[in-house]
Order: structure tokens, then sequence, then C-alpha cells
């Protein structure tokens, strides 16, 4: 643990590899605080380009990674433990929501209303005991029951959705680019997540190189990639199921986002001239039911 203290106090929280108050007295870790800004920028993107035509549940989950990314900066800015859990909780509560939107995508709920709230208990539990754990983090076993609680939870729940996106990529239907979107995703993750490990486990080696690689921020970056091309999945999947006939995009062919096919406008009109046909003809039908109910009432007068 680096013993330099800056603004922030003492780090109460979890230390990485980076030299704290290296590049400013302002920030305890300078490059994982401004890596982090990756997440905040894939989310923004996510939610322009998948808000408009498609359901609310992928605008929040492209909204889930920007709270990640402000956490992250809270927390890697400040190293502290009251700061960390504003990273760690929603990143949680992220791949809980894209575990409910892999699992529900149909028109007809396949699990019920207790599903999300079954979700929304777990977590909460989850975060209780986060909370709890880590309340003494001065005890470095309390620590790591915190740290392992939460990753523990996020690799089972992030696990469950990969496996759960094999489906949707070998499906001989889907489209070319998808199965590329979910192999982009898939190595990306993967690399990402072997610096975060060498980071983590080989620090002290790290700080014998001439400089520092600073594997956990590029690990925030391959994060942010990889958790918006997972989100671009799930969206183009649910869009799918839901018969929107989505189509994949690419901007120079590394940026993906779906787009939905624009209503015609000779369609518009043609519904709207069906349904005011549909309503003159009940209108009309309605005219001639109380005619007629009328002519009976006469007859039965003069009979």
């Amino acid at each position: 643990m680096d013993s330099v203290i800056g603004f922030w106090g003492e780090p109460t929280a979890t230390n990485w590899c980076e030299r704290n108050y290296d590049v400013t007295h302002y920030i305890a870790e300078f490059f994982n605080t401004i890596s982090s800004l990756c997440m905040v920028s894939a989310g923004i993107f996510g939610i322009y380009k998948h808000s408009k035509g498609f359901e609310p549940r992928y605008s929040i989950c492209f909204a889930s990674i920007i709270v990640v990314g402000i956490g992250s900066i809270l927390f890697h800015g400040t190293l502290l433990f009251s700061l960390q859990l504003f990273d760690e909780v929603p990143m949680m509560f992220c791949v809980l929501m894209l575990f409910y939107s892999v699992f529900e995508n149909q028109k007809e709920k396949k699990f019920g209303k207790w599903f999300p709230i079954g979700l929304t208990i777990w977590g909460l539990l989850i975060t209780t005991i986060m909370i709890l754990s880590g309340k003494d983090h001065e005890d470095r076993m309390m620590q790591l029951i915190e740290f392992y609680v939460f990753q523990g939870t996020f690799v089972v729940m992030a696990v469950c959705v990969y496996i759960h996106t094999l489906s949707i990529v070998f499906n001989p239907n889907v489209e070319k680019g998808v199965r590329k979107l979910w192999f982009l995703g898939s190595v990306v993750f993967l690399i990402g997540y072997i610096g975060w490990h060498i980071d983590l486990h080989f620090c002290s080696r790290m700080h014998q190189l001439p400089y520092n690689p600073q594997l956990h921020a590029w690990w925030h970056f391959t994060a942010s990639y990889g958790s918006y091309l997972i989100c671009v999945l799930v969206t183009y999947n649910g869009s799918k199921v839901l018969g929107k006939n989505p189509s994949l995009r690419w901007i120079l062919n590394v940026l993906p986002y779906i787009e939905l096919p624009e209503p015609s406008s000779l369609t518009e009109k043609s519904a709207i001239y069906v349904n005011e046909k549909i309503e003159k003809v009940t209108n009309y039908g309605t005219i001639i039911r109380k005619n007629g109910e009328m002519d009976k009432r006469v007859n039965a007068i003069n009979n």
C-alpha cells in the first residue's frame, strides 16, 4: 500500500497499483480516475442512440454504466471506503438489470412481477452485507469479505448473462454483425480482465518496471467498451423479439448501435384513414340499430 497522504487523507478503500497522489495532490489515483470517464461517455452515447422507439429498460442499462463511471471517479479519486461503495453497488445493479433484460425479453412476462422484485431484494441484501462487512475498514479480514462478496455476486450474475448471450449469437437467423459484436466484446473483456488481475496480484513487480502500464486504467476502458457492446447486444435481441425489426449499424467499424426502421408516412396515413372508416361504420351501425329499435316500438304500439 502506498504511504503517500494527499488531499483526501489516508486511504480506507481498496488500494490499486497506481501510486497514490503521484500526479496531483487532489486526486488519489489520477489515471484510474480519468479513465473512468470512458464509462460515462459510453453510457451517454448508448442513451443517445437507443432511447427513441426502444423499451425504457435499455436506457436504464446504459444509464447504469454512467452511474458506475461516476462512482468509479469518486472511488479512485479519493480512495475512501464510503465512496468505494458508490463504485461497487452500481456495478452490481447494472449486471442485475442486464440479467433481467436478457431473461425477461418477451411480450408476455415469463416470470411475472416477482422476478424484478426478487432481483431488487437480492441486490439490496448483498448491498447490506457489503456495508456491514466493510464498516470496520481497518480490519483487513472484513475488507476482504466485503470485496469478495461483491466480486462473487458480480461474477456469477455476469456469467449467467454471458451464457444467455450465446443463445442469441448462435441463432442461425441472427445478423452476421451480431456475432462480430459478441466476439469483439468477449475478447475486449478478457484482455481487460487479465490486466485487472495482473494489476491486483503483481503490483510489486509492476513497480519495478520503468513505467507503470496502468493496467487498471486500461481495464476501465475495456470494461466501458465491453459493457456498451453487451448492452447493444441485449437491446438488439429484445427489439428483435418484440418484432421491431432492428438493424445493427457501425461507426468506423468499431462502434455499433441499433437502428429501428422509421415508420412510413404512408403507413401512418393509411392507419389513420382505416381508423376513421371504422369509426364511421361503427357510428352508422349504431344509428341503424337505434332506428331499428325505434321501428319495433312503433309497430308494437300500432299493434
